[in-house]
């Protein structure tokens, strides 16, 4: 967005304050500056040439998570995503040209699965807490804390181009990978297939996808994040599809607004939820607590609720304060770790309070950001996506595809 057309979209912004209970850090701080509204008078006030650039405007700006809870709840319609994107891409232009290349090269780091694969192996023969407190006492604080979000992988999948049903076909479906979900959420994507092809689908795993651009797209590098929507659009046209399917939903929520696809986007709780289950599907009993995590980029999170109660017994306990983000925001886990974790605190302590064993997320961030903070204070609840646990509860099952 230009300058001028960042003006337009902020003058529709009447300064109601109905954005402020629904706005996470707010919540937490208390300021103006971190509210929804606060921050667009803030683009406003230095898009106008009106407020110079420094560091307590960055550091209002860069906290803001993109929950979007503000865009929801204004009755202004104002597209703050465009916004908050719009004025990084900005100040991206103003960075020197080694800050911009150092931003840039991080990108490409969190968004490549070789890279994140590599790191992991590299990780694996060292014990995750002496790695910590190595770097504890170096003062390592950002490698730090990557490394207590690093999940433990025994060995990437090397995907097929295809996962037909053992017996016939009901239809053909598309599964985008992403680029940290295809690492951090492999055992979820290997449900997934195994789910989809007891059903009778045909999955197809297009093997030049790429990074969904939403990384790029919300650290204001528009053009990077347009060439992968570009790339996606391409590899998933090669062959009739009558659904391409995501496990991240922050994934899903940015491919869903690229258009032109040739196929509709779904969230895999979503498409499942749709599905008729046919008799030798069936779902063991299960009579534990599950917590469940609403994640801000699931608009359809009564689809995971709809289809888990297909497990009899099941009892599902919304975790409280849902309808607030827990703090992890894309890369906000590992950029913004204070208010990430003073977000994900009260959240911890209602998950203990619930005695639940397993906590359900449909988003590869908060899914790192709960496992990491559960293990930090020292909890024995397991972290899982819906479709894993799903997957668990069908009668013989066999090992998943892969």
């Amino acid at each position: 967005m230009t300058p001028e057309q960042l003006l337009y979209e902020s003058d529709l912004c009447v300064k109601c304050g109905l954005c402020l209970p629904h706005c996470p850090t707010y919540q937490v701080t208390q300021d103006e500056g971190d509210s929804p509204r606060g921050r667009i008078a803030l683009i406003q006030a230095a898009v106008s040439g009106q407020l110079q650039s420094t560091p307590r405007l960055h550091a209002h700006l860069n906290r803001c998570l993109g929950c979007l809870a503000c865009e929801r709840a204004c009755p202004s319609a104002v597209k703050y995503s465009r916004l908050i994107d719009g004025i990084r891409a900005i100040r991206l232009q103003q960075h020197s040209r080694i800050g911009r290349w150092l931003r840039k090269t991080a990108l490409t780091l969190a968004s490549k699965p070789l890279l994140l694969s590599l790191g992991a192996r590299l990780l694996r023969p060292l014990p995750r807490h002496h790695l910590i407190s190595v770097l504890q006492r170096l003062g390592e604080q950002r490698l730090q804390r990557l490394i207590g979000l690093y999940p433990n992988i025994s060995s990437p999948v090397k995907w097929q181009m295809a996962y037909p049903p053992a017996g016939e076909s009901v239809g053909r479906v598309g599964l985008f990978l992403g680029c940290i979900s295809r690492f951090s959420d492999q055992a979820a994507l290997l449900s997934a297939v195994h789910i989809l092809n007891r059903l009778g689908w045909e999955v197809v795993v297009p093997p030049k996808q790429v990074c969904c651009g939403a990384l790029y797209q919300h650290a204001g590098e528009p053009v990077t994040a347009q060439k992968l929507k570009t790339q996606n659009q391409a590899v998933f046209s090669h062959q009739p599809l009558e659904a391409i399917l995501t496990i991240a939903s922050g994934c899903g929520a940015h491919i869903k607004e690229y258009g032109e696809l040739p196929a509709p986007t779904f969230d895999i709780s979503e498409f499942l939820n749709q599905l008729p289950w046919p008799e030798p599907v069936a779902l063991k009993p299960l009579t534990q607590q599950i917590a469940v995590h609403d994640a801000c980029s699931l608009r359809t999170a009564d689809a995971v609720y709809q289809l888990l109660k297909r497990i009899p017994d099941i009892e599902l306990i919304p975790l409280a304060g849902n309808t607030l983000c827990c703090g992890a925001g894309g890369t906000n886990l590992v950029t913004e770790p204070q208010m990430a974790d003073a977000l994900l605190a009260p959240k911890l302590t209602s998950l203990q309070a619930c005695q639940a064993t397993i906590l359900l997320t449909s988003n590869t961030s908060c899914a790192l950001h709960f496992a990491a903070g559960i293990r930090r204070a020292g909890l024995n609840i397991e972290v899982l996506h819906p479709v894993q646990l799903l997957e668990r509860q069908i009668q013989d099952h066999d090992n998943p595809t892969g």
